[in-house]
C-alpha cells in the first residue's frame, strides 16, 4: 500500500505538468484576440469588441499583453536567430503593402514584429538608419525599435526598495523613448535627428555586445523565454496570477470565496447519488424484467431526457413561487446559497445550517436528477453481473440470508462499478453547474469560469484546468483506496 501510493504520488507531477502544458496550448492556440472581452448581446448571443475590452490604447495593449506573456512564443523561442533579410522583408511589407492586406493581417503583423524587436535591436537600428530605405521603412523600424526598447515594469501593492529604483529607472527609459516615436507629421529632418538620439540610447545599453546573443544565451532564450515558461515558472510558486478585470484581486482568493457554493453543489449531489443508485439499483437488479424494474428503468429514462435548463425552471415556476412548504407557511426559497446577509448573519449556526439546507432543495434535485438516472441504470448492470458469479451461488448454497448477500457480497463489490464512475467526476466540483448557478443566482464557481472564457481571463482558466486535474488524479487515487475496502481480493501492491 505505501509502495502503492508513493509510486502515485512520484506521478502526479509529471502528470500534472502534461496536463498543464495540453491545456495551456490549447488555450493560447484558441482562435480570437486575447485583448478583447465578450458581450452579450439582447438575442443573448456572445460577441467580442476591442472597444469594450477595457485595453485601450497602445501603452495600455502594450501592458497588457506584457502582463500575460503575450508578447512571447508559446513553446519556442528562435526569434533571436532572424535574419537582417527578414527584418528587411517584414518592414518592407508593413510600409508599402499595407493597401494589399486586411486590417486584420496588418495588425497581425504588426503586433508579431512589434513582439520580435527586443529579439532583433541591431537588425532595427541598422534598418532606420539606413538611408538607401524609404522614408516609411525607416520610420517603421525606428518605432519598432522603441517598442523593443520600451520595458515594463514591477506591479503590485508589496515591491521592494529595489523594485521601485528599478521601476523609476524603467519609467525614465520608457519616457526618453517615447519621446523619439515617429510621428506622421514629422519631416526627414526630424527622422534623422530622433534615429540619431536612437542611436547614442543604443549605445548607452551596451551597443551590440548587449543585443547580441551568444550561443548559450541563444539556447537559453530558446527554451525558457516563452509563455509556457514563463506561466509554469509562476505555478512552481503557487503563483497563479490576478484577475484580468482587477490586479488587486488573486485568482486563488476569488476562488477561495466561491469554494464552498461549488463544494457543496458538488459533494453533497455524488454522496446522494451513491447511496440512491445503490438502492435502486438493487431494487431493479432483484425484480429484473418485472413491472418494478420495467418502471424505475422508463421513469430514469425519462429524467435522463429532461435537460437541467427545462428542469430547473420549471422546479422555480411550478414548485417554489407562490408556493410553501408542506404544512407550514414558510415560501420555498428559490435564490441564493442562505438567505440575504441582514438576516442571515442574526441566525443561531442550527437555524444558518436549517437555512441552507432549505436553500439548497431545489438546486440540488436540478442538479442530481440526470446524474443518478445514468448511476442508476449502471449501478442495475453492475448488481446483474455479480449476482450471476459463482461466489453468489456458493453463499445461497450455504444458506446464508438474503440480506446478507445482498449487503455483503453483491452490494460491495457491485459497488466498484459505481465509485469508479464517481471517481471520474470529481474533477468538475470546481466547475460546480452554470446553468443551476445561473438560475438560481448561487454565486459558484461555474459562472465564475464561465465569466473567465468569455473574458479570456487566462489566469483563471488555466487554474481551473488545473485544479479540475488536481481533484481528477485525487478522485481516482480515492478510488483506488476504495477498492481494497470493498474487494479483500483487490491488492495494490
Amino acid at each position: 500500500m505505501i509502495a502503492y501510493l508513493i509510486r502515485r504520488l512520484l506521478l502526479l507531477p509529471l502528470t500534472l505538468f502534461f496536463i498543464i502544458l495540453v491545456n495551456f496550448i490549447i488555450l493560447n492556440l484558441a482562435p480570437g484576440e486575447p485583448t478583447t472581452s465578450a458581450q452579450i448581446g439582447a438575442t443573448g448571443e456572445a460577441s467580442r469588441s476591442a472597444e469594450e475590452s477595457g485595453v485601450t490604447g497602445e501603452n495600455q495593449y502594450l501592458s497588457f499583453r506584457e502582463h500575460y506573456g503575450l508578447t512571447l512564443p508559446i513553446l519556442w523561442n528562435t526569434w533571436p536567430s532572424l535574419s537582417r533579410d527578414q527584418v528587411h522583408s517584414a518592414l518592407h511589407r508593413l510600409a508599402h503593402k499595407k493597401e494589399e492586406m486586411s486590417a486584420h493581417e496588418y495588425h497581425s503583423l504588426r503586433t508579431l514584429w512589434g513582439d520580435r524587436a527586443r529579439f532583433v535591436m541591431p537588425h532595427l537600428l541598422h534598418e532606420a538608419s539606413d538611408l538607401s530605405n524609404s522614408f516609411e521603412m525607416r520610420k517603421t523600424a525606428a518605432n519598432l525599435l522603441i517598442r523593443g526598447g520600451i520595458l515594463q515594469g514591477h506591479v503590485g501593492a508589496s515591491l521592494t526598495q529595489k523594485q521601485r529604483k528599478e521601476n523609476r529607472i524603467i519609467s525614465e527609459n520608457n519616457i526618453r523613448l517615447g519621446s523619439l516615436r515617429i510621428n506622421e507629421t514629422d519631416s526627414l529632418a526630424t527622422l534623422e535627428e530622433k534615429v540619431f538620439e536612437l542611436s547614442l540610447w543604443f549605445e548607452e545599453k551596451g551597443g551590440h555586445l548587449a543585443f547580441e546573443y551568444s550561443k548559450r544565451e541563444w539556447i537559453k532564450i530558446v527554451l525558457f523565454e516563452t509563455r509556457f515558461c514563463r506561466y509554469l515558472r509562476r505555478v512552481l510558486t503557487l503563483d497563479f496570477g490576478v484577475l484580468r478585470s482587477d490586479g488587486n484581486k488573486t485568482v486563488i482568493s476569488e476562488v477561495g470565496k466561491r469554494m464552498k457554493y461549488s463544494l457543496t453543489l458538488a459533494i453533497i449531489p455524488l454522496g446522494l447519488t451513491f447511496l440512491l443508485c445503490q438502492v435502486f439499483g438493487m431494487v431493479m437488479a432483484l425484480w429484473q424484467n418485472r413491472w418494478v424494474d420495467y418502471s424505475l428503468n422508463v421513469f430514469f429514462l425519462l429524467l435522463f431526457a429532461i435537460p437541467v435548463f427545462v428542469a430547473a425552471p420549471f422546479l422555480i415556476e411550478k414548485i417554489a413561487l407562490h408556493h410553501t412548504l408542506p404544512w407550514t407557511e414558510i415560501a420555498i426559497p428559490y435564490s441564493g446559497f442562505h438567505s440575504s446577509e441582514e438576516i442571515y448573519k442574526h441566525y443561531t449556526s442550527p437555524m444558518r445550517l436549517g437555512d441552507i439546507v432549505l436553500h439548497l432543495i431545489l438546486p440540488l434535485i436540478a442538479i442530481k436528477y440526470g446524474t443518478l438516472a445514468v448511476q442508476a441504470r449502471l449501478s442495475r448492470t453492475a448488481f446483474l453481473e455479480v449476482m450471476r458469479q459463482d461466489y453468489v451461488r456458493c453463499a445461497r448454497a450455504k444458506g446464508l440470508k438474503p440480506l446478507t448477500i445482498l449487503v455483503k457480497h453483491v452490494g460491495r463489490n457491485g459497488a466498484i462499478t459505481i465509485v469508479t464512475s464517481l471517481a471520474a467526476s470529481l474533477g468538475v466540483v470546481l466547475g460546480g453547474s452554470l446553468i443551476v448557478e445561473t438560475l438560481f443566482e448561487i454565486n459558484g464557481f461555474g459562472r465564475f469560469f464561465y465569466a473567465a472564457i468569455l473574458n479570456r481571463d487566462y489566469n483563471v482558466v488555466l487554474f481551473s484546468a488545473f485544479a479540475g486535474s488536481c481533484l481528477t488524479l485525487l478522485g481516482y487515487l480515492v478510488a483506488d483506496l476504495a477498492y481494497t475496502l470493498l474487494d479483500p481480493r483487490i491488492s495494490l501492491e
